[in-house]
């Protein structure tokens, strides 16, 4: 775990998908359950307290063509084979409880919002598979949009150097980093303030097309953002961006739909928020503006 990283405040998916799992399976005797809660501290003491509970395997997300956020679970599976509980039994109380949370919640409230547009399937081996759909995908980035908008500068002061790195991959993450900042200047980030949850969607379906394996990566960032390696993660973002800078414009507003540069724009800042992060806070290198 990396501890240097800055606490990320806004509902990370698979996060969230575990503390419900947790609590689904969790018996009520054992840990106190006062709401259903996101917040990484409490998740944690209640993950402690459930020792057959295996963080890694019990829910991995599934790379997919056509889906941006599919999580497969097996710990019907896991604990089916050393409970008295019977693998059906397990898949059906895990099912249960995310279709039986309320639906009459505050529409501010992000984690009911995005379980609100969450799909569940099962198989006959106990398998479980969350997908959240695109309505879910356009309001959780809005709120981490907002979040890196409002985020107060945090340069670390331990940088050992304020020069790009030699290490040829840290380096390609900082060749990254500028290329965003580069964007940046040359549009008007300004224009995302005004920015909602209904920009990022036409119909109820997300905008973005070629942009979904960047997407994707952002999505697997935050989920990894305290288990992976600095390194790894601002290498696999990098690699996303590239791809995406190549194949979708940005700059031109009169040559694509302004609705998708301002989206396309979003997801830039994103990036940029998040390199700043792995490269300042996790990995103590400077994250430089030009080269």
């Amino acid at each position: 775990m990396n501890c240097n990283l800055p606490q990320i405040t806004y509902p990370r998916l698979r996060t969230l998908l575990l503390v419900g799992i947790c609590e689904a399976i969790t018996p009520k005797t054992d840990v106190e359950v006062e709401s259903f809660s996101i917040d990484d501290r409490v998740f944690k003491q209640k993950f402690r307290k459930f020792q057959h509970f295996d963080q890694k395997s019990a829910l991995k997300k599934v790379k997919n063509q056509t889906s941006l956020a599919l999580y497969r679970s097996s710990i019907a599976l896991q604990l089916g084979a050393e409970s008295a509980q019977n693998r059906a039994e397990i898949t059906s109380q895990v099912v249960h409880f995310f279709q039986s949370l309320p639906s009459n919640l505050a529409a501010v409230d992000i984690e009911n919002i995005l379980l609100r547009d969450l799909t569940i399937s099962t198989d006959s081996t106990g398998l479980i598979e969350f997908e959240f759909g695109e309505w879910a995908i356009a309001h959780w980035l809005q709120t981490v949009l907002q979040g890196c908008l409002v985020e107060i500068d945090s340069n670390s002061g331990f940088l050992t150097s304020r020069t790009p790195s030699e290490h040829p991959q840290i380096f390609y993450c900082q060749y990254s980093y500028v290329r965003c900042s580069a964007i940046l200047r040359l549009t008007n980030p300004s224009i995302l303030i005004g920015q909602t949850v209904e920009t990022w969607l036409i119909d109820k379906k997300l905008l973005l097309r070629q942009e979904r394996s960047l997407v994707t990566q952002i999505i697997e960032t935050l989920d990894e953002w305290e288990d992976k390696t600095p390194l790894k993660s601002a290498i696999a973002l990098s690699e996303a961006f590239q791809l995406f800078y190549q194949s979708c414009q940005i700059v031109k507003y009169d040559t694509i739909d302004p609705q998708i540069a301002q989206c396309r724009l979003a997801l830039v800042m994103i990036t940029h928020w998040l390199l700043k992060q792995l490269l300042e806070q996790g990995l103590g290198v400077f994250a430089p503006e030009t080269l």
